[in-house]
Formats: C-alpha cells, sequence, structure tokens
C-alpha cells in the first residue's frame, strides 16, 4: 500500500504539465500527415489516434486534414454534375462538393471513435444576397460532441472560398479555422439545417427569421469582434437592417470592442469607436481624405468620439507609410 501512495505522488504532479496544443501546431500536423498514412479513412483516423486521444484535438486533426487535402469540385458545382459523396470516392478523387466534404469528415471522425453528425440545410454563401429566397436544402456541415456538448463546423467553408470569374463559380484554397468550433449564435447567421435541433440555440429560430437575417460574412465580421447577439436583434426589429462592410485580413491582429452597428452614419451625429489592438499595426479612423488616429486609455486600448464627420465615406483601416488597408466600410450622409 505505501509502494502505491509513493507511485501516486510521483503521477500526480504530472498532470499539471499535460501539452496542451495550439490550433496551429494541430494544423501543422494534419497538413504534414505521413502519405503512408493517408491511403484510408481508417489509416489517417490511426495516425491522428498516435497523436492524442483528446476528442476536440481529434476533432481539429481531422478538420485541418480534410480543409487541406480535398478540393472543391468547381466543375460539379457549375454544372449541376455531382460526384459520388462516398467517403471512400472522395479519398480517391480528392475533389468533393459541401456532401463529400461532409461525408468524409463524418467517417474520418467516426473512426477516430468520434460522436459526429452531418447536417443537411441551407447556408448563405456564395452568391447570396439579402432579401434571396432561403427554400430547399443546399448544403451540409457537421457537428462533432466533446466535452458533453456538440459543436458546429463547417470544413467546406474551413477550405477556402469561392470567386465569381467570368459567371462561374472558382474556388481559393484558404484554410479557416473560423469554421471549427462556431458559436451556435455565429453559424446560425449562415446555416439553417433541416433539423431544428442542429440549431444547438437555446432559442430555436424559424426559417422566415432566417431569411430576414442580415447577410453575414462570418469569417469576417465575427473574428474582428461584431457581437452576434447585437446584430440578431437589429435584424429583427429591421428587415432592411444592415451592416457595414467588413473585408477580411491576414493582417487584423486587434479587435472591435465598440463601433456602429449600421452601415448609414449621419453626418451630425456623434459615434464612438474603442478598439483593442494586440499587435504593432496603426489602426486608424479615414473620413474620406482625413486621417484621424485613435486615442489611448492605455497601451491595448484606444478610442475616439467623432462628430461633424464629412459626408462621404468612414472606414476602418490599418495604416502603414504609404496607404491604409481598409478593415471596415461606412457610408456618411
Amino acid at each position: 500500500m505505501r509502494f502505491l501512495f509513493l507511485l501516486l505522488g510521483l503521477l500526480l504532479p504530472f498532470k499539471g504539465f499535460m501539452q496542451v496544443r495550439s490550433m496551429e501546431s494541430l494544423d501543422s500536423i494534419a497538413r504534414n500527415t505521413p502519405d503512408i498514412h493517408c491511403k484510408s479513412v481508417k489509416s489517417i483516423a490511426d495516425y491522428f489516434l498516435t497523436i492524442t486521444q483528446d476528442e476536440k484535438e481529434l476533432s481539429m486533426l481531422v478538420f485541418s486534414w480534410v480543409a487541406h487535402n480535398i478540393k472543391y469540385d468547381d466543375f460539379a458545382f457549375n454544372n449541376a454534375v455531382y460526384s459520388n459523396p462516398h467517403p471512400d470516392s472522395v479519398l480517391n478523387s480528392r475533389v468533393a462538393v459541401c456532401a463529400g466534404y461532409s461525408s468524409i469528415f463524418k467517417s474520418i471522425a467516426e473512426s477516430a471513435n468520434l460522436d459526429v453528425v452531418s447536417i443537411d440545410g441551407f447556408a448563405k454563401g456564395y452568391g447570396f444576397k439579402n432579401g434571396m429566397p432561403v427554400n430547399g436544402t443546399n448544403h451540409s456541415w457537421n457537428a462533432v460532441k466533446f466535452k458533453d456538448s456538440w459543436h458546429l463546423m463547417d470544413v467546406t467553408w474551413g477550405s477556402g472560398f469561392a470567386e465569381n470569374i467570368n459567371g462561374k463559380a472558382v474556388s481559393k484554397s484558404k484554410f479557416c479555422d473560423y469554421f471549427f468550433d462556431v458559436n451556435p449564435t455565429e453559424f446560425i447567421f449562415n446555416h439553417y439545417p433541416d433539423s431544428n435541433k442542429y440549431q444547438f440555440l437555446n432559442k430555436k429560430i424559424t426559417r422566415e427569421q432566417f431569411k430576414n437575417l442580415t447577410y453575414v460574412d462570418a469569417r469576417c465580421v465575427f473574428p474582428l469582434g461584431f457581437n452576434a447577439d447585437s446584430i440578431f436583434v437589429k435584424s429583427k426589429l429591421n428587415v432592411n437592417y444592415s451592416l457595414p462592410d467588413v473585408f477580411c485580413s491576414d493582417n487584423i491582429n486587434f479587435r472591435i470592442v465598440q463601433a456602429p452597428y449600421i452601415k448609414k452614419l449621419n453626418s451630425d451625429s456623434k459615434y464612438y469607436f474603442e478598439i483593442e489592438n494586440f499587435g504593432n499595426s496603426k489602426v486608424v479612423l479615414l473620413n474620406n481624405q482625413q486621417l484621424i488616429e485613435f486615442d489611448s486609455k492605455n497601451d491595448n486600448i484606444k478610442y475616439k468620439i467623432l462628430e461633424h464627420l464629412s459626408k462621404g465615406n468612414l472606414y476602418i483601416g490599418i495604416a502603414t507609410d504609404n496607404s491604409a488597408e481598409i478593415i471596415v466600410s461606412y457610408t456618411v450622409l
């Protein structure tokens, strides 16, 4: 018995030193999976199980592997000629549309002993604009259960995005980990499941309410700091409500704490802006040709109260020596 107590005394301190892998390190592991382990769904899952037994980490490894290794099938989408979404077919061809992405993700995750579902529904994605109908089903995604709750993810959108070139969708491969484990209150702005139970919201919304939610490019808007609950309330109160234009950027290392949530500002009104800057970027406001720098609360928090704006445009941007990259765009009337 004394030996057992001694052994426990040796083991317990190590619990605090268990490695916590970052999203970046898991992504690197998945991207660099040796080819010998990519021959089958099972071999991929077995390889990931040698790396971790943690359900969230396993989910991220599967998400990243699929996002990096499966390319979107532009030809199938543009011509409505869809290939077999079976996981083995997707693994062999390495191309798919959303049904194939969802299918292979589910298959690998199940082989890694994860509790996972594929979800069909309607997504406000490529080509969608406010006011368009949201009938039927046009997309598939997944949810995985870990830490005793369900977590939403869209590996298709995590693999990249599409641009309209000469009237055709042309996909661009660009890994986006935002679509792994998305907050349900943010996910619902773009994804409406056929089965309400997969909304994973405390208060479910109807398809009509989903239709009336203002269109949001979630991968740009929510990581920047805009609050989903506030946007939801504004959309509910006014079907014509629209956010300012928000643009994705690889250079963003700040968060908007407070800013107007409407696209059109009045030149004779007063507005308050506050940001939290995590890096060395110089975040500024630009009203037409006038550059306005934020005042400092402390090293990280900056603020500015604006009134008597010039009519035209107001931007939140990242300033460089010769120019500024626009991140948020308002219209001043």
